[in-house]
């Protein structure tokens, strides 16, 4: 298998429980809150989901761990939990990144860690509306 079809496959499968415990959550019954998965091209699978609650967004997802081709760890915290508020930053001309100020990012060594999170972020937000 080619090196960047390893790196697919490891994302996927990294992200199949983060991926389960989101379409099994309670928190999912709240119909103002919207998922969305983002399909990698190569495995057709989920590598991340994308929270929406009003203003709120909050991404999660798996990043390569291993290198595809030795296979040596090149990331000990996989697993990334992001979170803004829509237009709570402006970007400038020719930037396409936001200021750190408008982001929340947290990376995790685990699955289990970054979904405690990113439930905890979300019941955060719904005690707010």
């Amino acid at each position: 298998m080619d090196p960047l079809k390893n790196a697919a496959v490891d994302k996927c499968l990294s992200f199949e429980s983060i991926h389960k415990a989101i379409k099994e959550s309670e928190i999912l019954k709240d119909e103002s809150l919207e998922v969305s998965f983002r399909i990698n091209p190569l495995t057709d699978k989920p590598e991340a989901a994308e929270l929406s609650l009003g203003r709120f967004r909050i991404n999660i997802s798996a990043n390569v761990r291993e290198h595809p081709v030795t296979g040596k760890c090149i990331n000990q915290q996989p697993y990334e939990v992001v979170s803004w508020q829509i237009n709570s930053f402006s970007l400038e001309e020719g930037c396409e990144t936001p200021p750190d100020s408008g982001i929340s990012r947290k990376v995790f060594e685990n699955a289990d860690g970054s979904i405690e999170y990113l439930f905890r972020q979300i019941s955060d937000i719904q005690s707010r509306s």
